[in-house]
C-alpha cells in the first residue's frame, strides 16, 4: 500500500567509497539472473563455513513505542491489523517506554481511581487493564515486551505493583521491566535537579529495583551512548546480578544527512564506533545488550531519508552489522499514528516502520508498512543461528560498489547469506560472485529479492515483487532457485536492491 507524505526530499545521490573486510552484499531485481555461468565477476564474496563465530539470536529485529501507546488502547489483538503485521515481521521483542513513560504517564493499580485533578505533568493513565490486552497480544502476535516503570515521577507503591502486574499477566513474554527512560537526560528536561550523574542515578534505580522484588529487569535505557559509556560500565558491574538484559538508546546518524549518507561505509563504521564501549562492558559483565530505542535519525526521522526505499536497505544493513557485532537485539522506534502526521510531541514520526494511512485507519487501528518496514523483514528471515566470516573483494581494477554481505548457519543447518547493494537504483547491476569454503557445500537454494524503484521514493518498495496488503500481510511468493557449482554462486546484483540466498535444505 503506498505511504501518503508531506512531499519528500530530493533524490538521493549514488552511494560512496570502498568497502572491505567482514560486510554486507547485494541483490538482484525481480527478474533473476542467477546461474552457475555468468559474466566475469566484479565482486567476490567469501563465505568461511568452517569457523562460525557469535550468535544470531530469534528476536533480533525488534520495534519500540511510547509508553503512552497503551494508554491510548492500542496493541489491542481484538481489531485492526496490528497483530498481523507483527507476525508476519517474525516473532521479536518490543520495548514500550520512551520519553512519555517519565514525562506524561501514570500508573493507577487496580481498583482504584486517577486522582482528581490529575497532577499537572499527566498527560496519559495506564493500569492492569492495559496490560491484560497487552499481554492478549502479544500471545496473538507471538512476541515478548520489555515495558517501563515510570522512576522520572517515582512513587514506589505504584511502580511495585506495576512491576507485579507486568509478572503476573506477562510472565514469560516479558523479557524485562526497565526502571525509567534516558536517565541520563533527567538533569537537563526538568526530572532532576542537575547535576544529575551515575552517583545520583544509582540510588534511584535500586529503589525501583527493590520495589520491582523478582520482577524480570533491564536497563539502564541511556541515551547518546558515547556521552554515556561509563553509566554504562559502572551500572553493569554494580547491578549485573538483578539485570536479565543491558539496554541503551543509539540513532545512526546527524539531522543534516541524505540518503548517500546513511548507506555510507563511513556511517556503518560511526554506528559501530558509537557503542563499542557499551558493548565492552556488556561483554565484561556477561550480559546481554539491545539498542532498544533505534532509527535512521533522532527527533523522528528526516523527509526523504527516513521515509523512503534508502532506509529499507539502511534497516537491513544495519540490524545485521549490530547483530554481528554482538548485540543481541534492536528495537527500531516509531508511533501508530497516521504517517507522517505530528504525534504527541509535535514532531513528525518520519521513521516509523508502522503507520496509519489516514485519520480514519489509525481509528480503525489499521495500519501499513512503511519502506523501512521491509528491510526489518528480510533481515528477520536470516532466522537464527551462528555468523559465518565474510570478506568482500574486487576485481583488478574495477572500483567497489557500495556492497556490504553477511553470513550465517542456520540453526536449522542451511547457510544464510545476505547481500545489500546500497548504489543507487539507476546504477548498472553488479556481478557478483559468492564463494563457499570450509566444508561441504550445498548445490542448490532460492534468493529471495527487495527491491524499490528510487532511494528517495516510497513507492514500489517489494519482496520479490509483493508488497504487505491491507490485511498485513505479505503474499507469501518463492524465492527464485539458484545453484552453485563448484562452490561459487554466481549472481547478478541489481544496484539499489537487497537478496537473501538460502542455500541447503533443514537439518543438513
Amino acid at each position: 500500500m503506498p505511504i501518503p507524505s508531506r512531499q519528500r526530499a530530493a533524490a538521493a545521490a549514488a552511494a560512496l567509497a570502498l568497502i572491505s573486510g567482514v560486510g554486507t552484499g547485494t541483490a538482484a531485481a525481480a527478474a533473476p539472473a542467477e546461474s552457475a555461468a555468468a559474466s566475469p565477476a566484479q565482486v567476490t564474496i567469501t563465505v568461511d563455513t568452517a569457523h562460525p563465530f557469535g550468535a544470531l539470536p530469534r528476536d533480533f529485529v525488534g520495534l519500540s513505542f511510547e509508553m503512552r501507546e497503551l494508554g491510548v488502547g492500542n496493541f489491542d489483538a481484538s481489531t485492526g491489523n496490528l497483530v498481523r503485521l507483527f507476525r508476519t515481521l517474525g516473532a521479536d521483542n518490543v520495548r514500550i517506554g520512551g520519553n512519555t513513560l517519565d514525562r506524561d504517564t501514570l500508573w493507577v493499580p487496580a481498583g482504584q481511581q486517577p486522582p482528581q485533578p490529575l497532577p499537572p505533568w499527566v498527560r496519559d493513565v495506564v493500569g492492569p487493564a492495559d496490560i491484560a490486552r497487552l499481554g492478549g497480544f502479544l500471545a496473538a502476535s507471538g512476541w515478548k515486551a520489555e515495558v517501563g516503570v515510570n522512576v522520572g515521577h517515582y512513587d514506589s507503591a505504584r511502580a511495585a505493583d506495576e512491576a507485579a502486574t507486568l509478572s503476573a499477566t506477562l510472565r514469560g513474554r516479558l523479557a524485562g521491566a526497565e526502571c525509567g527512560n534516558e536517565p541520563n537526560d533527567w538533569g537537563h528536561n526538568g526530572l532532576r535537579t542537575a547535576p544529575y550523574g551515575y552517583a545520583q542515578y544509582l540510588p534511584d534505580w535500586q529503589a525501583c529495583a527493590s520495589a520491582a522484588g523478582n520482577t524480570r529487569l533491564a536497563g539502564p535505557d541511556t541515551s547518546a551512548p558515547t556521552s554515556t559509556a561509563s553509566w554504562v560500565s559502572q551500572f553493569s558491574q554494580a547491578e549485573a546480578a538483578r539485570l536479565s538484559l543491558l539496554t541503551i538508546h543509539s540513532y545512526s546518524v546527524p539531522g543534516s544527512s541524505t540518503a548517500a549518507q546513511l548507506l555510507s561505509p563511513q556511517t556503518d563504521a560511526s554506528e559501530v564506533a558509537n557503542v563499542a564501549p557499551e558493548l565492552a562492558a556488556a561483554k565484561a559483565a556477561g550480559l546481554p545488550i539491545r539498542i532498544d530505542e533505534t532509527n535512521s535519525a533522532s527527533g523522528g526521522g528526516i523527509v526523504g531519508v527516513s521515509d523512503t526505499y534508502a532506509s529499507a536497505l539502511w534497516a537491513m544493513d544495519y540490524s545485521l552489522l549490530m547483530a554481528q557485532d554482538g548485540f543481541s537485539g534492536l528495537n527500531f522506534h516509531g508511533g501508530l499514528g497516521v504517517c507522517d502526521a505530528p504525534l504527541y510531541n509535535g514532531k513528525f514520526q518520519i521513521y516509523t516502520p508502522i503507520c496509519a494511512a489516514d485519520a480514519a485507519d489509525a481509528q480503525a487501528k489499521v495500519y501499513t508498512a512503511a519502506p523501512e518496514y521491509y528491510g526489518l523483514y528480510l533481515a528477520a528471515r536470516m532466522g537464527s543461528g551462528r555468523f559465518l566470516p565474510v570478506t568482500v573483494t574486487t576485481a583488478g581494477g574495477v572500483t567497489a560498489p557500495n556492497l556490504t554481505a553477511y553470513a550465517v548457519r542456520g540453526d536449522d543447518g542451511r547457510i544464510r547469506i545476505a547481500v545489500i547493494e546500497k548504489g543507487d537504483t539507476s546504477a548498472a547491476p553488479v556481478s557478483v560472485a559468492v564463494k563457499i569454503e570450509g566444508g561441504r557445500t550445498p548445490a542448490a537454494g532460492s534468493v529471495t529479492h527487495l527491491t524499490g524503484t528510487s532511494l528517495a521514493s516510497a513507492e514500489g518498495v517489494k519482496i520479490q515483487g509483493a508488497s504487505v496488503d491491507r490485511a498485513g500481510d505479505l503474499p507469501p511468493r518463492p524465492g527464485n532457485p539458484v545453484r552453485v557449482h563448484r562452490g561459487t554462486l554466481n549472481l547478478s546484483v541489481a544496484s539499489g536492491s537487497a537478496d537473501l540466498v538460502v542455500l541447503g535444505n533443514a537439518g543438513r
